[in-house]
């Protein structure tokens, strides 16, 4: 009895001690609001200090865009294109711009080597953020053979142009982004030798022309 009556006075004096414990924790000095050098939150990210311009009045270097494309070709027929090209930023999804073509074929098979130019003008615009649609006109000066006087001349082709783009970001003050594009010459199949119209003179070997272009 005597013992138990010890053990229940320890229990009572250990369940005190607790709960005052409890009580004091409770009541402590909240240091989260005494403190002010103690952030409970991450720090607000500061506000962004580039200039914001109402669509269509970003000054003439934000808009302008330089780049171009170009391609190499070797083995039986050697083929160089390069193609440089400006563009501006008409609104948030539509660019606009020029280039100039210059292509050299030399085949060293047929002894024949010439030289192709010209220009084009173009309309990309943004239907997502990395996907665009394309426009395209381009003119090119290109050589022919003449098989009843046996020599060359030259024409001027036209080749409207349709297609799509897939864009990569880079970045750069004047050259945003690279751009992988698939046109359609919807004139290919009347680019036609005037003396043969079996023979096909556009410098392209089918309707469909892949251009990867930095702009």
């Amino acid at each position: 009895m005597k013992r138990f009556f010890l053990l229940t006075l320890t229990f009572i004096g250990l369940a005190s001690a607790l709960v005052r414990a409890q009580t004091d924790e409770y009541y402590k000095k909240d240091t989260l609001r005494t403190d002010p050098n103690r952030r409970t939150t991450a720090p607000l990210p500061e506000p962004d200090s580039r200039p914001v311009h109402p669509e269509g009045t970003m000054p003439m270097s934000e808009r302008l865009r330089l780049g171009g494309s170009f391609g190499l070709g070797f083995g039986t027929v050697t083929n160089v294109n390069l193609s440089p090209m400006a563009g501006l930023q008409i609104t948030e999804r539509l660019v606009g711009g020029v280039g100039v073509t210059y292509m050299w074929f030399r085949s060293r098979l047929f002894n024949y080597n010439s030289h192709y130019y010209g220009g084009r003008t173009f309309l990309m615009y943004s239907i997502l953020p990395m996907i665009n649609l394309q426009a395209e006109y381009e003119a090119l000066n290109v050589e022919f053979v003449n098989p009843i006087e046996s020599r060359y001349e030259r024409t001027w082709l036209g080749s409207p142009m349709l297609g799509a783009s897939y864009s990569q970001p880079l970045g750069g003050k004047y050259t945003r982004g690279v751009h992988m594009t698939l046109l359609y010459n919807l004139n290919y199949n009347n680019q036609r030798n005037p003396y043969d119209i079996r023979d096909n003179i556009s410098p392209y070997s089918s309707p469909f022309v892949f251009r990867v272009t930095f702009l």
